[in-house]
């Protein structure tokens, strides 16, 4: 092969890994805000219009210098509230400031609150965390439900705290631990519409037995590959062509929001996939 056919194979080469490099980044920092109406007879008059924006599966990923961007994305939506629906630190890399920085100021555009995920219950310094959720605005409603109030209304906001927190989740006693806490935190309240914020979306069938309209899920980061027709490739817990990476599902009357959350974990890279806000809008139909 002559020298000049060898510098333009190593241009061509230089230029793909260029090429990819940037498609990656992209895949990965680009950030997208995704938009679903709940219309339902039981939204309450005075959250007809309420707006609520997720933010899940952080894995205290960079977004800028103090999560710039992603707050910035967040605001631009303009919320009445905020869900985080867990995995706001990854324990395989933690980047404990990340999370903080971002904890301590999404406060500053609108009343925000936080359940675990199953990579909190596995980050060996999650007290730290918990110190910083428990220093900073954010509310944890993983142990008791509160009260959301617009225009002289209320709705329920339930929780639940990952599988994980409650054993090893090949034991069965885990999950009846885990339905016991769920149906605790989700019957006899005060009002007639209940939100949950939960961190996975495989136990759809789960929170479906009890008294919740409406459930905000992560957790499946999208299937990490997305493919035309396909989809999702693989999401934890639910295996190979997964049925929850994102969007809206409905079972016995309860509907479950799913975001394709913002970081990574394992696999380094999105493909097809860019992070995701999900930001659903309550609307309240008229009973006939």
């Amino acid at each position: 092969m002559s020298r000049f056919k060898i510098i333009k194979a190593s241009q061509l080469i230089l230029a793909f890994i260029i090429a990819l490099a940037r498609f990656l980044w992209t895949e990965d920092k680009h950030i997208i805000t995704t938009r679903y109406q709940y219309r339902s007879k039981n939204v309450p008059v005075g959250f007809d219009g309420y707006k609520i924006v997720q933010v899940s599966d952080y894995h205290n990923a960079f977004f800028g210098r103090r999560a710039r961007q992603l707050l910035k994305a967040i605001k631009k939506s303009h919320p009445d509230v905020i869900f985080i629906t867990g995995d706001v630190i990854d324990r395989r890399t933690p980047f404990l400031k990340r999370s903080k920085a971002f904890i301590e100021r999404v406060t500053d555009i609108k009343d925000t609150y936080y359940v675990t995920g199953n990579h909190e219950a596995d980050y060996r310094n999650f007290h730290k965390l918990f110190e910083i959720i428990g220093s900073s605005k954010v509310r944890s409603v993983t142990k008791k439900p509160v009260e959301l109030e617009k225009n002289g209304d209320y709705i329920n906001l339930a929780g639940i705290d990952d599988v994980w927190f409650f054993g090893d989740e090949e034991n069965a006693w885990t999950y009846r631990d885990f339905e016991q806490a769920l149906k605790k935190n989700t019957t006899n309240l005060p009002n007639d519409f209940t939100i949950l914020l939960a961190h996975r979306p495989e136990l759809l069938k789960m929170y479906s037995k009890y008294p919740v309209d409406l459930v905000f899920c992560g957790h499946a980061h999208g299937g990490q590959i997305r493919l035309p027709v396909v989809k999702g490739l693989y999401a934890p817990h639910q295996g190979i062509n997964p049925k929850y990476t994102e969007g809206m599902h409905e079972r016995n009357g309860t509907t479950m929001v799913v975001s394709r959350g913002l970081g990574n974990s394992r696999f380094p890279f999105r493909v097809f996939n860019h992070p995701e806000i999900v930001v659903v809008e309550l609307k309240r139909e008229d009973p006939e």
